[in-house]
């Protein structure tokens, strides 16, 4: 590992180990770093869409972040699962956080979940980005990062996937079900409207706007559908479709070389004025403004 100094608030990729090249991780289906603390991570301030899965073992501390608008805020031991496609901010860790981190590709993640779809707590995994850990098994999860981490440095074993992928699975059965055995019973049936709902939102916010649809898919009214999102979440359904619109907005300003233009007509705004209107009057300033800021 590098002892580089950090420069203007944010620190560079060789002081966390990460290679000079991104696309050294990007390229590959397993990557895993492991004891990553504090001071090494930088403060991000915009939200990311991740081309890749990634599982966290946060061995303590306070974590604080955004999945897909959703805040969490818990302290280690817990374990945190962010799927490929999903929308993630890093909002504030404490001084004494403590993690590993691993990065799995879209294909590597597909063949685990081949093996795993008909674990009993899998819903709830799906449901639940975080985890806490149960004290008697922290330790497992220790030495399986370690493992891990030994196995994915011998470069010298052609079946070195296979192995990673195996060993996840076979810790899945034997322990990593038990952090989610409390989840799994305690969701009633308004959580899981909501889940549902945020779930569709997520998948058909560019062309379906209004809440009749959201609520005739689900099968019910839409004054019972903003009603019980609101009691669940803190947010109207309507503010849910509007938040998506707008983070999404948000990240391809930010992340792509796409024009104003076609981001409107992207997320099917009827006109790129009425986008522009749109964008000010919830974020404050024009989409320019805000991709130059």
């Amino acid at each position: 590992m590098k002892e580089e100094k950090e420069e203007g608030g944010r620190l560079d990729y060789g002081y966390i180990g990460l290679p000079m090249n991104v696309d050294e991780i990007l390229g590959k289906d397993f990557w895993i770093f492991a004891n990553i603390t504090a001071a090494m991570l930088p403060s991000f301030t915009e939200p990311v869409k991740l081309t890749a899965s990634i599982s966290i073992f946060v061995r303590s501390g306070r974590f604080k972040f955004s999945n897909n608008l959703i805040t969490y805020d818990f302290c280690g031991p817990a374990i945190v699962n962010i799927r490929n496609g999903e929308t993630l901010q890093l909002l504030s860790i404490s001084p004494d956080f403590s993690a590993s981190f691993i990065v799995m590709s879209k294909f590597f993640v597909e063949d685990i979940f081949l093996h795993i779809n008909d674990m009993q707590n899998l819903s709830a995994m799906a449901r639940h980005p975080v985890a806490k850990i149960p004290e008697d098994i922290v330790a497992k999860f220790e030495s399986l990062y370690k493992s891990l981490q030994l196995v994915s440095s011998d470069n010298s074993n052609p079946q070195m996937l296979k192995a990673l992928q195996h060993s996840i699975i076979a810790f899945y059965y034997r322990y990593a079900y038990r952090c989610y055995e409390l989840l799994e019973s305690s969701p009633d049936s308004a959580a899981r409207l909501s889940d549902r709902f945020i779930k569709l939102v997520k998948d058909k916010f560019k062309t379906e706007r209004f809440l009749e649809y959201y609520a005739e898919e689900l099968g019910v009214t839409p004054k019972h559908l903003s009603r019980t999102v609101k009691a669940q979440t803190g947010y109207s359904a309507a503010s849910w479709i509007e938040r998506f619109l707008i983070l999404e907005s948000k990240i391809l300003l930010k992340s792509t070389n796409l024009t104003v233009q076609q981001i409107s007509d992207n997320l099917n705004f009827p006109t790129q004025s009425f986008f522009g209107k749109y964008f000010k009057k919830n974020v404050g300033v024009s989409p320019k403004l805000y991709r130059n800021s």
